[in-house]
Order: structure tokens, then sequence, then C-alpha cells
């Protein structure tokens, strides 16, 4: 089955045996006393979660804790965040003897404060960690609470003698974070007190390309030569025909021609892949041209396709209220551009531009020419679609020369959307929008002049 909301483990687990080579070497130098430091960078949606869980999974029967963080699962971002590290690193080592989450018990502080005071593992640990544990309530949001969950982790592993992994997923989001009047840099104070431990690993990974490779390799970062990197793309060709055609239910077939034109379009992006899959195999079989070109259509040129809400959702997050940051990305779906292109076309000037580039790490790349690019093909071709005069972009993908033409012709008539409809087999079955209203458009070829029967 297609999974399309959470991560994916076990036989759903396709390809990346080469990162989880590397990833268990790191785990094994651990245990022999060696941590090892890994940086993962990879876009958004790319499986680094998964990957992490796999790899969590795979090592179940080694006597290591697994303390997996998110930056993004607090949003805004604050310091709050870090009192969420320290409960899942109590979590990582307590919960599972306890048979409770700390976690989960820490909205009622009183029965968090119950639990783990009855946790057995408690007595094994020195009285002022004892007392941090059962008051973390109290820490206010501030360095001192910083400080002790960056430290909680080797803490714990030293006291009952099991090593950790701490796996932080968005690494690069702290970057906006500051503590006291100071203004403490984060990075700086997790370097300071990550680089005296020494039974824990550290893997962490980003999805802005930038400021994670600026993160672990500038002279100027704390974490300058501390991690090495683990570049996680999408997948092989060969691997993503067959998460398609494995995932896909056993009366529900996919062929491997339709599979593979789905990779092609889709680059070989495991979350997109999942959301083909599933998009496609919800109708019955057979599986030929209408029934691909309505899934595509359905789930990337449609205003409620779960894919174009995906990027409609990161592009206005990418975007905001920055008319610079909207017309700049519009310019680079149809192609690279240098950045004096880029300047002249959106009126503001070269270093203004190169300032909102930055604001786009992650969703717009530097070629090898010089030239600025989106990073991600198939959002390129959404945002194309998207933008006022993209009617005709579906069909130039997913049509043949005849669809196209007709596309473009109802393009010149105030349709704003053009596609195959699903529930029609018939080659020429399109659906548009116009002044708000749906209409079903029956398209055939014939000579001219042309003729309608009555019956038509």
């Amino acid at each position: 089955m297609f999974r399309t909301n959470q991560p994916v483990t076990a036989d759903a687990f396709f390809d990346r045996e080469a990162e989880l080579e590397r990833l268990t070497s790191a785990v094994q130098a651990l245990e022999a006393g060696t941590p090892q430091w890994l940086a993962l960078i990879g876009p958004r949606k790319i499986g680094k979660t998964s990957l992490l869980m796999e790899l969590q999974r795979r090592c179940g029967d080694r006597d290591v804790a697994f303390v997996v963080l998110d930056s993004y699962e607090d949003r805004p971002l604050s310091l709050a965040l870090f009192r969420r590290l320290a409960l899942r690193t109590i979590d990582a080592f307590l919960a599972r003897e306890a048979g409770v989450s700390f976690e989960s018990l820490f909205r009622v502080p009183g029965d968090y404060r119950a639990a783990l005071g009855g946790s057995p593992h408690l007595a094994r640990l020195d009285q002022t960690l004892r007392r941090d544990l059962l008051e973390l309530d109290q820490f206010a949001l501030d360095r001192s609470l910083v400080e002790f969950a960056l430290d909680l982790p080797q803490r714990l592993a030293s006291a009952l003698g099991r090593p950790c992994i701490v796996a932080w997923d968005e690494f690069q989001e702290l970057a906006d974070l500051a503590t006291g009047r100071t203004k403490t840099d984060v990075y700086a104070l997790a370097r300071a007190r990550w680089q005296r431990h020494d039974r824990v690993g550290y893997l962490i990974s980003g999805s802005r390309r930038s400021m994670m490779t600026e993160l672990v390799a500038s002279p100027a970062s704390p974490f300058f030569q501390h991690f090495a990197v683990l570049d996680i793309g999408p997948l092989p060709a060969e691997q993503s025909m067959e998460l398609l055609r494995g995932c896909a239910p056993e009366d529900r077939h996919i062929p491997e021609e339709l599979a593979q034109r789905a990779t092609t379009l889709l680059g070989g992006h495991p979350f997109y892949l999942q959301l083909f899959g599933d998009a496609l195999t919800r109708e019955a079989p057979p599986y030929g041209e209408p029934a691909y070109k309505g899934a595509v259509g359905e789930l990337l040129f449609s205003r409620t396709g779960r894919l174009s809400l995906y990027f409609r959702r990161e592009h206005d997050q990418a975007v905001g209220r920055a008319r610079t940051l909207e017309t700049t990305l519009r310019l680079l779906a149809h192609g690279p551009h240098t950045l004096s292109e880029l300047a002249r076309a959106s009126g503001a000037s070269a270093p203004s531009v190169s300032r909102y580039l930055d604001r786009l790490d992650g969703v717009v790349q530097r070629a090898d020419d010089g030239r600025y690019e989106i990073a991600d093909p198939v959002y390129a071709l959404w945002l194309r679609w998207a933008q006022p005069g993209g009617t005709a972009v579906p069909m130039s993908v997913i049509g043949d020369e005849a669809e196209l033409a007709v596309a473009r012709t109802l393009a010149t008539m105030g349709f704003e959307l053009v596609y195959q409809s699903r529930a029609s087999r018939g080659a020429f079955d399109l659906l548009g929008v116009r002044a708000g209203q749906q209409l079903g458009l029956q398209v055939k070829r014939s000579a001219l002049p042309l003729r309608f029967s009555k019956s038509e």
C-alpha cells in the first residue's frame, strides 16, 4: 500500500542501502567508543526521516537509545524546542521500562512527576539530575534550559551505561534562535557541549542546502570540520519504478511502462511517487493512457490535488508577502537566469535580489554555470501552471500535439484550467474552468469544413 501521510519503514522502505550502511557504521563506531557526527542534506520530503526511522528499526536489537527531533515540530520556533529535546531524551532512556511516554504525560506536570518518580532507573541517577528531571517544567525558556537539554543525552548515557544517537531534522532552523540578552549563538553553545560527549553520536539533517553546507564546511561555523556530509537525493530510476509497482495493491498492478513515465515526470522523489501511486490505484484498473493522464492531472494540475496543495503551501511559506520573491520564482520557473537578468526583470537592484535568493535557500540553487534555477523541476512545472497564462501547461506534459493545441485555444477563450477528466476514458475528454464555472468538454478531430449532426 502507498503511504502518503507518514514516514515509511520495513517492507515499505526502498533503496538507500548505501546510506543505511554509512549510518549503521556510525552506530557501530559509537558502540566501540568513537562517536561520529553526520550531516544529512536533502530536499524536504525526500526521505530523510524515513531513513532515520529505518535505521532505528534495524538497530532494534542493539542497546542504543535513539532521540529523534524535528525543528518544525514547534512553530513558531522557540526555545521550547529544547524542552521537547529533553522530554524526547527522557523517553528514549526511560519510557520502555516505565511503559509510558513522559513527553505525553508532561501536559499534566503532576502525572509526569508521579510516573517519573516510579521509574526503576531514577535511583541510578545522581541527586542533581533527578531533581532537574522532576522539575523540568520549572525551567525558564533561557540558556539554562538549552544547556541542560544539550547535555542530557550524555548524562543519561553515562549514568545508565547505554550509548545514544541524537538525530535532529531541519537543524539549520536553529539559526533563528538566540538565548538571553547577549544573543548567544545556539550553534556555538551546542558545539561547546557536544564536543565533550563521548557516549553520544549526532546526526543532523536539513533541506536548506546552502545553509547546511555552510554550517558544516565554512571556517566561520562553530561546526567546521565536525560533521561528515551524506547527500540524500532522489531514488534511482530502477528503485523508483520498484516503489511504484511494489507498493501497489495486489489487484491493482501498475504496468512497467506507466511506472517508467511517472518516474521520468516526478524525478524519483519518493513522496511524489507515493502520492501518484495512491491517486492512480484509487481507481480500478486497467491503467493505461487515460488513467495516467487523469492521475497526473488531479494530483499536480488541480487546485485541490494533494501535490498541488503541498506545493502551494511550500510556495506561500517561501514567498510570504514579498513580491520580489514571487516575481523571482515565476521567472525561474521558465528556466535558469543570471543575477543581472533577475534584477532587470524584477526592477530591483542586484544586491537586493541576491539577498532574496538567500531567503530561497533550498528552493533555488546556483548551477555550475553561475545561473540560478529552481532546485525541484516538478515544483517548477507546477509553478508554470499555477501562474497566469499557465492553462496549457498540463497538456504540454501529458497531452499529445492535438491536445496541446486544444488547450492553447481554450486558454485564449478565457479558460483558467484544462485537464483530462478521469470520469471518461475518451482520449480528448477535458474539464475546464471559466468564470468560476466548471465545464465538461468533448473534443473531436475532424477535417475542415467541420459539420455537426443533430445528435451532436
